[in-house]
């Protein structure tokens, strides 16, 4: 009971349940329609036997559905559709000699798409009914390429968060150090990135940096740093001079509009000194033995803003001595920036406060603390990556 005819998004394939006691009401909507779309009909006399059609033809696009029926009346079926899956996805088009608005109220009310009055006369048969059929296909047909492309990002962005685990370090032997860590993206992967750099002679390359933004791209960017920053010290030994060869890097290989923070520190355990450098990025935390917190100055520039040949660009090494028992906690700003219900700010002023207050706990009790009071305080809801990372020295 169809015609072929040139596909066209506003002439689509499909199926088409027709559901009404009427033989001459179904006859009179399939005529209607046949000449329109490239339509296929099944016919049933009441909403039980639609239901057997439906068990046997999962393909229905549309269901034109009365409301007064013997049997299972179109309010039964509409019931029975809210429970089962595989049919309330598919669109309803109420039709009925109904006037009272409020039956047809209720059953728009039950997921209905659509609805019209019988009898159906002259344009309304020949372009209201047409319009409406193709409107509701379509929209299922566009709710189900979205569902689509919807469980592909989430498969791709399951993908991207084993991928981005690979990024974080590997327990693995440091020698001389006691390290623990938390990290937690607020979406799927983040632009949060941390890591500790076995280096030629011994050394230790200490990192945790920052990307603008959040998702894929912060994570891309966040890669890129991973695989270039090592070679970087490598080569200089130098902190400084291995965020001034990224910053060129960043310029040239992110969007305009990105930027970076980063702390890059280079520890010597034979001297027992750090070398360390900034780029925007917040202080890390200092706790010497019987002294009080104090922070990592050297602020330095944001990563991917300003070209080389910038004079506000400069990088500067600076160096400290760490005794045995000496702590350092490195973060990211959306540890401190975490806001609670009220929008009040964590703040670093807390977090000096709560790491103070701690500073007996072995690295991965503070962590666990730490990251009980960053819930409690956010309520489970940071709307930042976050890092944070203790490493004490012995």
């Amino acid at each position: 009971m169809s015609h072929h005819w040139r596909q066209s998004a506003w002439d689509p394939e499909a199926l088409i349940l027709v559901v009404d006691d009427s033989r001459l009401n179904r006859e009179v909507l399939i005529n209607a329609l046949e000449p329109r779309g490239h339509y296929h009909f099944l016919q049933a006399d009441h909403g039980g036997e639609a239901v057997k059609l439906l068990a046997g033809n999962p393909g229905v696009d549309l269901i034109l559905l009365d409301l007064l029926m013997p049997q299972m009346d179109g309010f039964e079926f509409l019931r029975w559709r809210q429970g089962n899956p595989s049919a309330r996805d598919i669109p309803v088009i109420v039709n009925s000699s109904l006037d009272d608005m409020d039956s047809l109220s209720a059953a728009l009310n039950m997921d209905c798409y659509d609805y019209f009055i019988k009898p159906l006369q002259g344009s309304e048969l020949k372009l209201v009914l047409p319009l409406k059929v193709r409107n509701a296909i379509n929209a299922r047909r566009m709710l189900a390429q979205l569902r689509t492309a919807n469980q592909r990002m989430i498969r791709e962005l399951g993908l991207a968060a084993r991928y981005q685990g690979f990024l974080l370090p590997r327990p693995m032997d440091l020698p001389g150090l006691e390290a623990a860590w938390l990290f937690r993206p607020c979406q799927e992967v983040g632009g949060d990135y941390f890591d500790f750099l076995s280096l030629p002679g011994g050394g230790l390359g200490l990192v945790v940096a920052d990307v603008a933004g959040h998702g894929v791209a912060s994570a891309m960017t966040a890669s890129i740093l991973k695989a270039l920053l090592p070679g970087y010290l490598e080569r200089t030994a130098s902190p400084a001079a291995a965020l001034e060869a990224l910053n060129g890097d960043l310029l040239r290989l992110t969007e305009a509009d990105g930027y970076v923070t980063a702390f890059v520190g280079l520890y010597d355990p034979d001297n027992r000194e750090l070398t360390w450098s900034s780029a925007g990025h917040p202080p890390p935390l200092s706790l010497a033995p019987g002294r009080p917190l104090e922070r990592l100055g050297n602020p330095g520039f944001l990563l991917g803003v300003f070209s080389d040949n910038e004079p506000l660009l400069s990088f500067e090494d600076r160096r400290a001595r760490l005794e045995p028992g000496h702590r350092l906690v490195l973060y990211t700003d959306g540890f401190i920036e975490a806001a609670d219900p009220r929008g009040e700010r964590m703040g670093l002023a807390r977090l000096e406060r709560t790491v103070s207050e701690l500073r007996e706990l072995p690295p991965q009790e503070l962590v666990q603390r730490l990251e009980k009071h960053l819930d409690e305080f956010s309520q489970g809801d940071p709307s930042d990556d976050v890092a944070l990372i203790a490493v004490d020295f012995k």
